[in-house]
């Protein structure tokens, strides 16, 4: 019935500004019918991703610091240390969320988890505490995170250009 009604509104006596929308996604009560699969295949198709999938990622990682952590380093370090924490645990909400897309987000699957970031952030305590009250010292965290924590798991040589780059 809808795709004859569909079939039907595309005559000279519809308006010209008439679009249908419809949602593929099953619907939510059993008694109703899901849309066939030709009026499907004969549409535009459009994904709306939303960024959910990055904020859970990015709460998820946030959230594994308890304030115990977060209070580690000296006084003086401390909004430093949790400005940098906070970019780590972007960095690996992006990471994570990449691996969504296959082989469009990396050219081969990784094995990225929480341990890499409770290390990278165990290893970022330990270079922040090093260092005089505002140096960052951004090169060395880069080359750790970049290449021996997370590029560890990477094999791939423009993989690894592309992790280095949202590290920079």
């Amino acid at each position: 019935v809808l795709e004859r009604k569909l079939e039907a509104s595309q005559n000279d006596s519809v308006h010209p500004d008439f679009r249908c929308f419809l949602s593929a996604e099953p619907p939510g009560d059993p008694q109703m019918k899901t849309i066939p699969e030709s009026i499907l295949q004969n549409s535009i198709k459009i994904a709306n991703e939303p960024s959910q999938d990055m904020k859970a990622n990015l709460v998820r990682a946030w959230n594994i610091f308890d304030q115990d952590f977060l209070d580690k380093s000296e006084p003086n370090k401390r909004k430093n240390f949790r400005a940098v924490l906070l970019g780590l645990c972007v960095f690996h909400s992006l990471v994570l969320g990449r691996r969504r897309f296959g082989y469009q987000g990396w050219s081969r699957a990784y094995s990225f988890n929480m341990g890499d970031l409770t290390q990278c952030a165990d290893v970022l305590v330990n270079q922040i505490q090093s260092k005089a009250p505002n140096a960052t010292p951004w090169q060395d965290l880069r080359y750790i995170f970049g290449e021996i924590m997370y590029g560890g798991h990477i094999t791939d040589k423009y993989d690894r250009r592309t992790n280095n780059t949202y590290l920079e």
